[in-house]
């Protein structure tokens, strides 16, 4: 005979619908599992609200500490404070640019003759503020790589017209 043992269609289907719940019950305890263990660290302080979610960028005011991040921000704004202090304390030597021709000291200059008379300038205490009066394109940029080669910090902006001028008085 056979040592076979004959399962009804029934028990089996009974069978695999008990290994389907059991399966539903181990991804459910795990689920319950994973949040609880947020819910732990939420509480301890491992990831918590405003703390910055793992880049490590929190707020830390009141307590005392610092971080790299916020000491990094405060070196940077004391370095620009600095910066704006030290132009605040320069001179302001001004060059004119129309058309293709440059005016400095109210004499106009060629390139050659502007760059011997800034390079003459102390590049620490002087800024020059180049006036734009209908200026070349080029001009501009050739003024700005002199200025670059000979370390003279400079600021871009628009010459007084005529027309601006009486604009302004009334």
């Amino acid at each position: 005979m056979d040592d076979k043992k004959y399962i009804h269609p029934a028990q089996k289907r009974q069978a695999e619908h008990e290994k389907r719940k059991e399966k539903k019950k181990k991804k459910r305890g795990l689920l319950w599992l994973l949040l609880l263990l947020l819910l732990i660290a939420l509480l301890i302080g491992g990831i918590g609200f405003g703390q910055g979610w793992f880049d490590g960028k929190g707020e830390n005011e009141g307590d005392g500490k610092s971080t790299t991040s916020s000491a990094d921000t405060s070196s940077q704004d004391q370095t620009s404070s600095v910066d704006e202090s030290s132009e605040a304390a320069k001179e302001s030597v001004k060059v004119e640019i129309s058309g293709s021709s440059y005016t400095f000291k109210g004499a106009e200059k060629t390139l050659e003759e502007l760059k011997t008379e800034l390079a003459a300038l102390d590049k620490s205490k002087v800024i020059v503020e180049i006036a734009d009066s209908d200026a070349v394109a080029n001009a501009v940029s050739t003024l700005h790589d002199v200025l670059d080669e000979l370390g003279i910090a400079y600021t871009d902006t628009a010459a007084a017209t005529p027309e601006s001028s009486s604009e302004a008085a009334s």
